[in-house]
């Protein structure tokens, strides 16, 4: 063989020698990128995995903790209706039971609360009241009223026919006229109607002048 038959056939096989080291290195460096795409994807699931397990126990511990303040509220409205229980012993029927009168139903020298005797009881633990004055008609609780020491009223002193407010009872019962004092701005004697306190069939009170001479 001559010299330029041998060295075609050694580029030849060169030539074929580069080109199966480039198939070789062209698969190496496919599998290994496969491999590299199925680590990423395996990553991805795992972290998408954590997350959803993340987001569920966050889920469950949310859930916990309402659960565990509802409870906690149950058991804080039970102590606290037992102490009220306590506090305030149930009234039964026939029984009589002082009622306060807040300071804008009343006179500043009237009483702070009226006396009242139980008629009726619902389920729901309201009772009935009445006076002599007539029946209140809110229904009171337990907490509202307390029972007085001694039975001053019986059910049959109360005017049944007659249903007035907490307000209406107390302008009844008042020593005054209910709500604040009555007085004039008279200057003069105060023996007309054009005087307040005349009118009113009271005498003037100190709020009034001193010389007039209805005292």
């Amino acid at each position: 063989m001559s010299q330029p038959e041998e060295q075609i056939t050694t580029e030849n096989d060169q030539s074929k020698n580069n080109e199966n080291y480039n198939q070789v290195i062209t698969s190496v460096l496919q599998s290994e990128q496969l491999e590299m795409i199925e680590d990423i994807q395996t990553g991805n699931e795992e972290e998408y995995d954590q997350e959803v397990l993340s987001v569920d126990q966050r889920n469950r511990n949310i859930t916990d903790a309402r659960k565990s303040a509802y409870d906690g509220l149950q058991k804080q409205a039970k102590r606290m209706k037992v102490i009220s229980d306590n506090a305030h012993p149930k009234p039964d029927i026939g029984l009589t039971v002082r009622i306060p009168v807040p300071d804008v139903d009343r006179g500043r020298g009237d009483a702070r609360s009226i006396l009242a005797v139980v008629l009726e009881s619902t389920e729901d633990g309201f009772y009935r009241l009445g006076t002599k004055d007539g029946v209140i008609a809110k229904y009171y609780s337990r907490s509202e009223c307390s029972v007085y020491p001694a039975n001053i009223l019986t059910i049959d002193e109360v005017s049944k026919e007659n249903e007035l407010s907490l307000r209406s009872v107390a302008r009844a019962q008042s020593t005054g006229h209910g709500q604040g004092f009555k007085k004039c701005s008279c200057k003069t004697k105060c023996d007309s109607k054009r005087c307040a306190c005349w009118k009113n069939h009271v005498l003037c009170n100190s709020k009034c002048h001193n010389a007039c001479t209805n005292k």
